[in-house]
Parts: structure tokens; sequence; C-alpha cells
């Protein structure tokens, strides 16, 4: 079987893009594990929001010192950007469970995520 070039690069620049479309916060649910917060109590998870939280603000601030230049964008993409969209992921997870749990709401969730785009 003959597997066509043209055909090959379409179908490789279709993956490439599809993965360009998926938004930061569906690489966050992939890597936190579902129910992770099930056993906290409001307190509990309102302590965890807090600290991840900091720790989320504390990078936002590491990646936009990163610079805007195509080095400094790439050494927060490689340092920060993992970490970054795993916390994201922990926050969704926090405020899943804490609505379930009918806790008040730990923290606001963010509106405005430009450090990330």
């Amino acid at each position: 079987m003959i597997v066509r070039t043209p055909l090959l690069v379409g179908s490789l620049a279709c993956a490439l893009l599809a993965g360009c479309a998926a938004s930061g916060d569906s690489a966050g649910r992939l890597l936190v594990q579902p129910d992770r917060y099930v056993l906290y109590n409001c307190k509990e998870l309102a302590e965890a929001a807090q600290s991840i939280s900091a720790r989320q603000f504390e990078l936002e601030r590491l990646m936009t010192r990163a610079g805007t230049d195509s080095s400094g964008q790439l050494v927060s993409d490689i340092a920060y950007r993992p970490e970054y969209a795993q916390l994201r992921g922990q926050m969704n997870e926090l405020y899943r469970t804490s609505a379930e749990k009918n806790c008040k709401p730990v923290l606001e969730p963010r509106t405005s995520d430009h450090v990330i785009r």
C-alpha cells in the first residue's frame, strides 16, 4: 500500500491544528485525577484553593517576567506552563467539589487568563 505524501502531510497538519484549538482548561483536566478532593471538607477545600491560587499568581508573575520575545516565551512555556495548567485543573476540580458539597465559594473563578494566551 502506497501512502501518498499530500494525504500524509494534510492529515498531520489537521492533527496539529486540532491540538492548537484545544483550550488551556482541557489540558488541566487531563492532569488532575477526578474526585481528588472528594474527602476534603469545606474548610480544607478553602485552604487548598488559597494555596493553589497563591502558586498560580506566582507563576503568572514569572511568566510575565520571562518576557514577550520568542526566547522568553519559550522558557516560559517549558518551565512554567505545565505546572500552571495542572494548577488550573486542580482549581476547576476544587470549584466542582465545593459546589457539590454546597460549600460557600472557595475563591471566585478567574475570568481573565491573559498570561496563558
